[in-house]
């Protein structure tokens, strides 16, 4: 794996991420995979402490994986937002 976004998201995906093209092929087809554990990694934060820090360390989990995520994420903003409307 060439970089720490790979990994992650191998770990997020609990498969082998290779490259940026299996990244974005990932995120692509499964985004409530990537919307999910990064809501779950949000919750073991312990700098989460409100909704509104939630939505900032997603956005900053989000621009680091810059280009391997889609580049309105809005899948993978919808399934966030859903998972932190049942946290709420």
């Amino acid at each position: 794996m060439s970089d720490s976004r790979h990994r992650q998201l191998s770990r997020i995906y609990q498969r082998t991420i290779e490259d940026d093209d299996d990244a974005r092929s990932a995120v692509s087809a499964e985004p409530g995979i990537l919307a999910s554990g990064l809501f779950l990694e949000a919750v073991e934060s312990d700098d989460v402490t409100s909704i509104e820090t939630a939505r900032v360390y997603f956005e900053d989990r989000l621009a680091f994986l810059g280009n391997l995520v889609p580049e309105d994420a809005s899948a993978v903003r919808t399934g966030f937002e859903e998972r932190l409307k049942a946290w709420a």
